[in-house]
């Protein structure tokens, strides 16, 4: 890896060190490799390394800075102890990744600053409206910013390390809003796979935290989940898929299962019964056992057998449905998607008397999220009103 580009991570991330990065999934080597050979960049580099000549004068310069080749009597000669990566199109792309700041002598850290932005965002695509917002706040004040910030885009996207896509016409209007124009940019970018392979390996390499998905699988679920509860679905349910894969079915089943005995939040039980239903037939009978044994616990593994079918319907009482999906709530609003779910629900299901009823420890906090958060008035008010009685009972 480059010194400098180095640096730039290294500086970017200790202005920011309360952040953390999300676990990332790296794709293998040989896609990797595919990847870089892809990038007609590679071509234009290894042509004129070779000899020959560069219509773009991005290419001399980038190939220097990269250590691919020298100045001899005002001419360039290739570099032989870099020989070998020319040769090897993964050390090449990453090679070229980590100089993309000294070959159009951009400011110092904002490649940095834009590929730990798209990094921590993970899947989720950033709008460009909204990137170039961000990296101004983290910037000193200078007009030349925005355009430094063009130039390294279209750096990036012509290497290979990013992804345009384009908002549809409702992410659009969320992004008019949040930035307050009427015609923002419509585009929105993520990085590519060999990117967040790039930047994975330089934040490691510079001694800072960059998990992988699958790197934690020998941990208990206890150890997992504090991590699990700050990421998205897609790495929750990557990361839980590893892990069941590190054990057998059967061995699997029986650490979800005592976890789901033992746990003290509603989200550690959710993970516990993501797990089970990873384990097919052990899970299922992991599970009922687990139901027998009543309590919060046993409505939460009966509600969760009835939504598989594998017990009927008929036989889960009411003490389990409430409590049941009271600690599913929970559970989802600890992820916070239970605002969400609001918005989703039958205009016919009373939300506030299942919790009301239910005994569930986290009945008040979700009671105000209802009365908060609830798009019908009506039922927003009968939880305000729930949540008083229930504070003024003592019942919280």
């Amino acid at each position: 890896m480059g010194a400098a580009r180095l640096g730039g991570v290294s500086e970017t991330w200790e202005q920011d060190a309360s952040a953390e990065m999300p676990p990332v999934f790296l794709r293998p080597e040989a896609e990797l490799r595919e990847a870089a050979e892809r990038s007609p960049l590679l071509d234009e580099i290894r042509g004129y390394v070779a000899g020959s000549d560069a219509v773009d004068p991005l290419i001399p310069r980038w190939a220097e800075v990269a250590g691919l080749v020298r100045d001899v009597d005002g001419k360039h000669v290739p570099v032989e102890e870099n020989a070998t990566l020319v040769d090897d199109p993964l050390r090449l792309w990453e090679r070229l990744y980590s100089t993309i700041g000294e070959a159009e002598s951009l400011p110092f850290g904002l490649v940095a600053s834009i590929s730990l932005t798209l990094y921590r965002s993970g899947p989720v695509a950033v709008p460009v409206e909204l990137l170039f917002e961000a990296l101004a706040l983290g910037q000193a004040p200078d007009e030349s910013t925005p355009y430094a910030t063009s130039v390294a885009l279209d750096l990036l996207e012509r290497l290979g390390a990013l992804e345009k896509g384009t908002a549809d016409p409702a992410g659009l209007a969320l992004i008019a809003e949040i930035a307050g124009k009427p015609d923002p940019s419509p585009f929105v970018l993520s990085l590519t796979p060999i990117a967040v392979w790039a930047i994975n390996r330089e934040l490691r390499e510079a001694g800072m935290s960059a998990p992988v998905i699958g790197e934690a699988a020998e941990k208990s679920l206890g150890e997992l989940s504090p991590r699990l509860a700050e990421s998205g679905p897609g790495i929750i349910d990557a990361e839980l898929k590893a892990w069941v894969r590190h054990r057998s079915p059967s061995g699997a089943a029986a650490e979800a299962s005592e976890f789901l005995r033992t746990a003290r939040l509603p989200v550690e039980r959710l993970f516990a019964l993501i797990v089970l239903g990873e384990t097919g037939e052990f899970g299922l009978e992991t599970a009922a056992g687990v139901r027998a044994e009543g309590g919060l616990v046993g409505a939460a593994a009966a509600m969760w057998l009835s939504e598989r079918g594998a017990v009927d319907r008929e036989t889960i009482t009411r003490d389990e449905v409430v409590l049941g999906m009271a600690d599913h709530y929970a559970a989802m609003h600890a992820l916070g998607a239970f605002v969400h779910q609001l918005a989703d629900m039958d205009d016919r299901f009373d939300i506030v008397d299942l919790l009301t009823s239910s005994g569930h420890p986290d009945r008040l906090q979700l009671l105000n999220v209802v009365g908060t958060d609830h798009p019908d008035p009506k039922m927003a008010k009968k939880a305000r009103t729930a949540s008083y009685k229930l504070r003024s009972s003592g019942g919280a």
